[in-house]
């Protein structure tokens, strides 16, 4: 992410929060848990904090150019498409521009009292989304917000070669993979696509 926004001289100032390793950060490990409460909290106290939307970002995003978003009077947060389940989309908790009010702070007090019950934040937003359907004002970002399983039907990546068909790319978020040294492959494989092709 830092190296991103710094070549595409990013107008977003950037507010970066660095917590102390507290699990394994491997998806799905038994005690990750504690890091999804500790980024509930903080989303929380932004909420709290913070009179403008703010972005949240997880910090294996990498950015292709700067962007605008504005949610406007009528939404409370935009969010990064994640899949669909059983027909219906669910959203990425991995980067959202969230409008503090009551609503948002709502929503995520009900996650962080309820995330014992779900593997993660996402899973636990993505209930309350489904519990509360007429609650919340909320919209996908368009898959110019870009994640791998756009392209490769929701499979998790394992340096396989998958043809990038998303033009006018904004971002790649690194998930839908495992490990650090798959996140830099699937880097370098969409970067060279996005070069090579003028996806750009």
């Amino acid at each position: 992410m830092f190296e991103s926004l710094r070549l595409i001289d990013s107008k977003h100032t950037l507010h970066p929060k660095t917590v102390k390793q507290v699990c394994d950060p491997n998806f799905g490990s038994s005690d990750v848990k504690r890091f999804y409460f500790l980024k509930v909290i903080y989303i929380l106290e932004l909420l709290y904090q913070e009179d403008e939307p703010f972005i949240f970002s997880d910090v294996d995003c990498y950015f292709f150019k700067d962007f605008h978003l504005d949610l406007g009077r009528y939404y409370d947060f935009f969010a990064q498409y994640e899949k669909q389940i059983y027909g219906r989309h669910t959203v990425c908790s991995g980067f959202m521009l969230l409008k503090p009010n009551n609503k948002t702070r709502k929503m995520f007090t009900w996650i962080l009292k309820n995330l014992h019950r779900f593997n993660g934040d996402q899973e636990a937003l993505n209930a309350y989304l489904f519990l509360h359907p007429f609650t919340m004002k909320y919209k996908m970002l368009p898959k110019t917000f870009y994640s791998i399983n756009f392209d490769n039907g929701d499979k998790v990546w394992n340096g396989e070669h998958v043809d990038v068909t998303i033009e006018d790319m904004v971002m790649i978020h690194l998930h839908w993979t495992i490990g650090e040294e798959n996140r830099t492959k699937l880097l370098e494989m969409v970067k060279e696509q996005v070069n090579d092709k003028g996806k750009l």
